[in-house]
């Protein structure tokens, strides 16, 4: 892999432009700033430093245009790539690393781009494609340093999906081919976590419907939402009563308005216990997805 070329400080660069184009211009109309492919590659590389990476992108496509036989230009296009995943803009930092595949295959720099892409795609929740990404990473690239990243991307991936089977044997891979690696003793810890996730307890989003159809709140309670079911229990008792009330004072008309304004409650209570219960179901396997995350401690 190429030694990326040191990125002068982008003052010194802005100053020296600003100093050799009236030099230049004074020896002939025909002379100007000489840029060369290196030059450019430090000046984008200025503005990366700064986290300047929509005009440090700008600057790496003028080197590709400029210069397209260039030494730098595979490491000009991974970093766009970089420069629009830090800019958070995931689509073209996507297509800029499998533009680098497509027009410099023999580019050190793909199996860095190939981690990058994936993480690109699963920023998206465009799973498959993250998990292709990582596995193509692996299978390929070996002896990468990412190599060993991308089976525990890979094995996270899994396990967002909920395929148990492929995250554990994306970490069982990192055990064997890399038995020295530190991943490799995190993996021996998440791997009996990640097969308790199947076995993870859940609340019936049917039954929570169906306990607050027959008494309002119950659903709420059921699903662990004390305070959301005394509210809905009050409020429907309430119309409850108040059209119970009024059948008995045989106030027909008034009573219809009352069943008309609850009724929407009623119904709300029953769709809001069923989603709570999936709340609750959300939020225990986040939970635990958090716990896996931090025994193979991977930041994403």
């Amino acid at each position: 892999m190429k030694t990326p070329i040191k990125p002068f400080p982008l003052l010194v660069i802005l100053l020296s432009l600003f100093l050799l184009g009236p030099f230049s211009l004074a020896h002939s109309a025909e002379k100007g700033i000489f840029i060369t492919d290196e030059v450019q590659l430090k000046v984008a590389e200025a503005f990366m430093e700064e986290g300047e990476y929509y005009r440090a992108i700008t600057e790496y496509k003028k080197l590709l245009v400029l210069f397209p036989d260039s030494e730098w230009a595979d490491y000009a296009l991974f970093r766009i790539g970089i420069a629009y995943y830090n800019g958070e803009e995931y689509e073209p930092s996507v297509r800029s690393f499998s533009a680098l595949r497509d027009k410099y295959p023999e580019s050190s720099y793909i199996p860095k781009g190939y981690y990058f892409e994936g993480l690109g795609y699963w920023k998206l929740k465009r799973f498959e494609e993250a998990r292709t990404a990582f596995d193509a990473l692996s299978e390929d690239f070996p002896r990468s340093e990412h190599a060993p990243l991308a089976l525990v991307a890979a094995s996270l991936v899994g396990l967002e999906q909920e395929n148990i089977p492929l995250s554990t044997d994306r970490l069982e891979r990192l055990i064997n081919r890399y038995p020295e690696h530190p991943g490799s003793t995190n993996a021996k810890e998440a791997i009996p976590l990640i097969r308790q996730y199947e076995g993870l307890p859940e609340k019936s989003k049917t039954v929570a419907a169906i306990l607050s159809a027959i008494l309002p709140g119950s659903g709420y309670v059921y699903a662990g939402r004390l305070g959301d079911g005394i509210t809905a229990f009050l409020i429907n008792a309430l119309w409850i009563a108040g059209v119970v009330g009024g059948i008995h004072a045989e106030y027909y008309a008034v009573t219809g308005i009352v069943a008309g304004v609850g009724l929407p409650f009623y119904f709300g209570n029953i769709y809001g216990s069923a989603n709570a219960a999936k709340k609750w179901n959300l939020g225990v396997k986040r939970d635990f997805r958090n716990r896996v995350y931090l025994a193979l401690d991977f930041n994403f």
